[in-house]
């Protein structure tokens, strides 16, 4: 099995794995909190982030589709998405349509068109795992949509900075019996996870061969910390729509001339071929 531990970083390599008792964030975890919060005041810096978190799925998303979204958490897709999805999660809350263990899923064989995966990977404790219940569930040529953290130098100096989660590069995603997180610690996070599966196409079609990956492109970054955060929260303030805009455009640069740097997040598209 081909390892991945070659991945080197210059300054903040760590491994780095705080205590949830330090994390500087608020309400870690708290998906009711973040979710009656959201609705109630619809936070403009959170709710650009979020919009451009989802929106540029809809572009791929059909109707009458079977989607599934795994890890929905506060359930905050629905408000994007232009289709009926189906928000699944490991704990159950009043928006949940289905209690699923993403590494287990508890779905028929090819009866899904589209999966969504959205910061939740990079919780998983077995990332293979939850790649093999994909290939299982989808349909032929069904799509993985997935929205996730990329480990950029700014990432790990604010996750170091905010207590909030670790990284590690010392795990080897691809081997089937590597576990990269605490299975009994559902905010367990090593946000080196999508950096490892993604940064080499070419392995990850090799070791998941019946994915071909479609889109794989970096984004965001200022956007993020100045959306206060989407579950754990920290206070910003609220931003005019034309500054935020300006943020964006900001951020397009950022990431496109310095992504080790700057790039916080990463989109991924995977199709099953066969």
């Amino acid at each position: 099995m081909i390892s991945n531990k070659s991945i080197r970083k210059i300054f903040l390599q760590g491994p780095y794995v705080p205590d949830h008792s330090r994390n500087r964030m608020k309400s870690e975890g708290s998906v009711s909190d973040a979710r009656r919060s959201f609705l109630k005041t619809r936070f403009q810096n959170l709710d650009y982030l979020l919009m451009s978190r989802y929106g540029w799925m809809n572009e791929v998303l059909k109707p009458n589709s079977i989607i599934v979204e795994t890890g929905a958490g506060a359930g905050f897709s629905q408000l994007y998405l232009n289709q009926k999805v189906i928000l699944t999660d490991a704990i159950n809350n009043p928006w949940i349509d289905k209690v699923i263990d993403a590494t287990k899923m508890d779905l028929a064989d090819k009866s899904v068109d589209v999966i969504i995966a959205s910061h939740n990977i990079h919780h998983f404790y077995s990332p293979f795992k939850f790649f093999n219940e994909c290939k299982r569930v989808l349909k032929d040529d069904g799509l993985i949509l997935i929205q996730e953290i990329n480990t950029s130098f700014m990432m790990r100096f604010l996750l170091k900075l905010m207590r909030h989660e670790g990284w590690s590069y010392n795990v080897d995603v691809f081997n089937p019996d590597e576990i990269v997180n605490d299975k009994h610690d559902l905010w367990s996070a090593n946000c080196a996870v999508p950096e490892m599966l993604f940064c080499d196409e070419s392995r990850f079609e090799q070791v998941f061969a019946s994915f071909k990956v479609m889109k794989n492109e970096l984004c965001e970054c200022l956007l993020f910390p100045l959306s206060g955060g989407v579950t754990a929260k920290t206070k910003v303030p609220r931003l005019p729509i034309g500054f935020i805009n300006f943020i964006s455009l900001v951020d397009r640069v950022l990431v496109t001339f310095l992504p080790s740097i700057f790039a916080l997040g990463r989109r991924v598209v995977l199709k099953k071929v066969i």
